[in-house]
């Protein structure tokens, strides 16, 4: 990744650690909802990590595939099919898109 995009990346409002507003928002969401917002943080953490040697690359290997990440985009489809009537639980998953960490 260049510098530049890096560097929009990080200043992107979205491309960070949840904010205490958010995480409240998060936490008073539905069950489903926010445990699904969560993994999906910690996904986006352990994808953008760098694997800079073998050990860490399985490290992250791991991590990714216990959180079952190549299935984060069919979760999401599921739950907003769920959710499709409630416009708070539709626009916090938009909002929480690119979260880095939770």
């Amino acid at each position: 990744m260049s510098l530049l995009a890096l560097m929009l990346t990080i200043a992107s409002p979205q491309a960070e650690v949840a904010s205490p507003p958010l995480r409240t928002a998060v936490e008073s969401s539905p069950k489903a909802v926010a445990k699904f917002i969560k993994r999906r943080a910690t996904c986006n953490h352990f994808l953008g990590e760098e694997p800079y040697d073998d050990e860490r690359a399985a490290e992250l290997n791991k991590a990714v595939r216990e959180l079952r990440c190549s299935r984060i985009e069919r979760d999401e489809r599921g739950l907003r099919r769920k959710f499709a009537a409630d416009q708070t639980v539709l626009q916090l998953l938009d909002k929480t898109t690119e979260l880095l960490g939770w």
